[in-house]
């Protein structure tokens, strides 16, 4: 049967205790998984994954070498799938669950530990993919970047420069994009606040973001014209921003 089939695993972590307790929390909860072998480091881990073809790698973000995409960008036909273990918060970790990686905070908590492995376990779905590590990578390198954004069951790619703004809708958020479309996001307008305003967009008020490349002109430092002609009012707490804004643009 399938279900008794053994999970081909490997864990990349440069520290040993971190090790340890993945192997340790592995043989409690999860017999079906085999672990072939340990890494510390980029050189060795992807010598592990070739020699040992696995099926589900632990990986932590920052080795004492270098960050394990690395390792990734090295291994083309990737038939994996990673967990990642990782130290990492705020955007970074906004990041990674955007783009649909499954990840593990450090110190790590055993029961969320568990609930993420079963998940694998259980459903045996992609958590990983080329393409959305590509555009993971890409977020962070190119102000060029995509998103992924979740409407309804579907999720469509977006560049960061087509959104001229983004509003809030309670749990919701609508894109406006510069083709006309108007998208309802299954996401509220703070999670992807700390993913676009080091992109390049300007929180105009609680409620608002917006692309500053899509500015058209500037009203009496307190009114934002965009070029769909939307006018988005700043809040008096941000006009100072506003302020810092123009001296930038100008």
């Amino acid at each position: 049967m399938v279900n008794d089939l053994k999970i081909k695993t490997i864990i990349i972590e440069d520290v040993i205790e971190s090790q340890d307790y993945l192997i340790r929390l592995l043989g409690q909860h999860f017999p079906a998984i085999e672990i072939l072998g340990c890494a510390t480091n980029i050189e060795d881990g992807i010598g592990l994954i070739r020699r040992e073809q696995p099926e589900l790698i632990f990986m932590d973000i920052e080795l004492t070498d270098g960050y394990s995409f690395e390792i990734l960008d090295q291994i083309p036909d990737q038939s994996f799938e990673v967990i990642f273990v990782t130290a990492f918060e705020n955007m970074i970790q906004k990041a990674l669950d955007h783009y649909a990686f499954s990840y593990i905070t450090k110190p790590i908590d055993e029961q969320k530990f568990i609930a993420a492995v079963n998940h694998y376990t259980q459903l045996k779905q992609r958590l990983y993919s080329q393409n959305k590590h590509e555009m993971f990578l890409e977020f962070f390198k190119e102000k060029s970047s995509r998103l992924l954004l979740q409407v309804g069951s579907e999720y469509i790619s977006v560049a960061v420069s087509e959104i001229i703004k983004c509003e809030a809708d309670g749990n919701y958020s609508y894109f406006f994009l510069q083709d006309g479309r108007r998208l309802h996001v299954s996401k509220p307008l703070s999670y992807f606040e700390g993913l676009l305003v080091p992109k390049g967009f300007f929180k105009a008020h609680r409620s608002v973001l917006i692309n500053i490349e899509c500015i058209a002109s500037i009203y009496k430092k307190e009114t934002i014209i965009l070029s769909n002609g939307d006018k988005v009012h700043v809040s008096t707490r941000n006009k100072s921003k506003l302020t810092e804004l123009i001296s930038r643009l100008s």
